[in-house]
């Protein structure tokens, strides 16, 4: 049994939600799989390299994040790129993501309509 190293509860979207990553100048669209306070794994056709710096965006809840990361893990799948990021983040903000992924994950459990 594999134990789980995580520090902090990480939210997997039943359905993609989508997000923007800001690199390079440009704000590109992604497919966010899942969330956590320390970061989000995202999909994209863009090869981005290993360690890049980014500014990941998205809404959880109508609450809008653009949050500073860096690139940590990257899959090459059939189409696209998988990546893992960790988020640059303050308390503030950290806070306020907890709290919306926290009502988030309530909503997902009571079977609630989160699109």
């Amino acid at each position: 049994m594999s134990e789980n190293r995580r520090e902090f509860f990480r939210v997997i979207f039943d359905r993609t939600i989508s997000g923007e990553v800001s690199i390079y100048g440009k704000n590109l669209p992604i497919k966010i799989d899942n969330v956590s306070v320390g970061g989000l794994e995202f999909n994209s056709p863009i090869d981005i390299p290993m360690h890049q710096k980014v500014e990941c965006s998205f809404n959880i809840l109508e609450v809008s994040f653009s949050i500073d990361a860096s690139i940590v893990r990257k899959a090459t799948k059939n189409t696209y790129f998988a990546y893992g990021v960790v988020f640059d983040i303050d308390q503030e903000t950290s806070s306020l993501l907890f709290k919306q992924l926290n009502f988030y994950q309530i909503r997902q459990r009571k079977g609630n309509n989160l699109v």
